[in-house]
């Protein structure tokens, strides 16, 4: 199983590039995990980078925010009628894209080895993908609390610990980066995490640390 990061807010040579986050899952499913802002992105990166967006079974937006959701319409028209598995929403622009729209009202399974945490606040949901190395836990902005969005999955998917958390943490505390680390083998800031919290985990926990940008590729 891998993880190919789409877009990221740090850049790399020769891809697009733009704030917002989106990931490629590929294992016993093949999804995206949020979608950036913009279609042309998604679609020059996947190129670059050898992967197509046609195949996809499903897609998981975790929150109804544009730098999230604008490149979901090439996604969409590429791959007509898979579902999108989102928090309550802008539903309107969901089926004009072409998904087959589920709304994800608690925390449950959405797939095999697939889980969300439920919308917290009726907001933003993280999912919980199962691989052979553990439970990688994949957040958005992680508005609710990254540390909380973490626990959530851990409870609904039944694993005691997760092998790695990737995604937007939104600027966290450094208390709260320090429960994640009670709850992580591996810590992933990206997107929205800021400077300070990645330097943050770098100092204090360099065996946990995982640096990603545009383009990254985490082999499981």
């Amino acid at each position: 199983m891998r993880l190919l990061i789409l877009n990221d807010n740090v850049p790399s040579k020769g891809l697009l590039n733009d704030w917002g986050w989106s990931v490629l899952v590929e294992g016993k499913d093949r999804f995206i995990f949020d979608a950036d802002t913009r279609p042309e992105v998604l679609s020059h990166n996947s190129k670059s980078l050898g992967v197509s967006l046609k195949g996809i079974d499903f897609v998981v937006l975790s929150h109804w925010h544009y730098d999230h959701y604008g490149g979901l319409s090439l996604v969409g028209k590429l791959n007509p009628g898979i579902p999108l598995y989102a928090p309550p929403g802008n539903w309107v622009l969901a089926l004009r894209w072409g998904f087959r729209a589920v709304e994800v009202l608690d925390a449950g399974r959405i797939a095999d080895g697939v889980w969300t945490s439920g919308p917290l606040g009726g907001f933003e949901q993280a999912v919980g993908v199962e691989t052979p190395s553990g439970l990688v836990v994949i957040v958005g902005c992680s508005h609710p609390g990254v540390d909380r969005l973490t626990r959530a999955v851990l409870d609904v998917s039944g694993h005691g610990k997760a092998h790695l958390v990737i995604g937007g943490f939104h600027y966290p505390s450094r208390a709260a980066l320090d429960r994640l680390a009670g709850m992580a083998e591996f810590i992933a800031p990206a997107h929205c995490s800021g400077e300070e919290a990645k330097a943050y985990v770098r100092k204090k926990y360099p065996d946990k640390f995982v640096g990603v940008r545009t383009g990254s590729v985490i082999e499981l």
